[in-house]
């Protein structure tokens, strides 16, 4: 795949010229074809004739894709205030910025594990049932895209847990990772997902 940069000249079909006309390739801000939206500052080439956008090259398309798919799911329960301060507790372990923020990465990495691997997924329930998990009143509200959801909703299936009961298991499957029984190679694991999160 070519790569594009800023100023590089090319040619193209432009719709309001209705010819082939020279481009530059220029950063500028996007309408989606749905009105609701934009992208903005993407490269893209504008005809050099009369600015309009004549194409936009294959490497500004992950951009436009991330726009087109931020619907956001909220997560929404009400737990006890031990499993938060076991959430906020296990995220300021990593010292990579406010727990608080990176409490929802720590979540989604669980998400996924719990997804693809069958003994923490057992360990989720097992813990969902213990007596660390009983309690409410306290709440606690995840978003999260698309892909995370339907693992989230993947893992309830899986599980037979409602949200509730799975998050409550997913808190207590994270106490017992990060701060009873530390494994050195899910720590180093959780220690790259927060450092791209902070």
């Amino acid at each position: 795949m070519k790569i594009y940069t800023e100023g590089e000249k090319s040619k193209g079909l432009c719709q309001v010229c209705e010819k082939l006309v020279p481009t530059t390739f220029k950063v500028s801000s996007v309408p989606l074809s749905s009105g609701k939206a934009h992208v903005d500052n993407i490269l893209v080439a504008k005809c050099d004739h009369c600015d309009h956008i004549v194409s936009i090259p294959q490497q500004s398309s992950p951009r436009i894709k991330e726009v087109l798919s931020t619907k956001k799911h909220s997560i929404e329960v009400r737990l006890p205030i031990h499993l938060l301060d076991i959430l906020i507790l296990a995220s300021d372990q990593f010292e990579m910025g406010s727990p608080d923020q990176l409490k929802d990465s720590l979540v989604r990495y669980y998400i996924s594990l719990a997804d693809t691997d069958k003994n923490v997924s057992r360990s989720i329930k097992k813990f969902s049932e213990s007596d660390l998990a009983k309690g409410s009143g306290y709440r606690l509200s995840l978003k999260v895209n698309d892909a995370a959801y339907d693992r989230f909703v993947h893992l309830m299936e899986q599980t037979k847990l409602n949200k509730t009961q799975l998050l409550k298991g997913l808190i207590l499957k994270i106490y017992e990772d990060v701060l009873q029984k530390p494994q050195k190679k899910r720590i180093t694991d959780l220690e790259k997902v927060m450092f791209a999160s902070a």
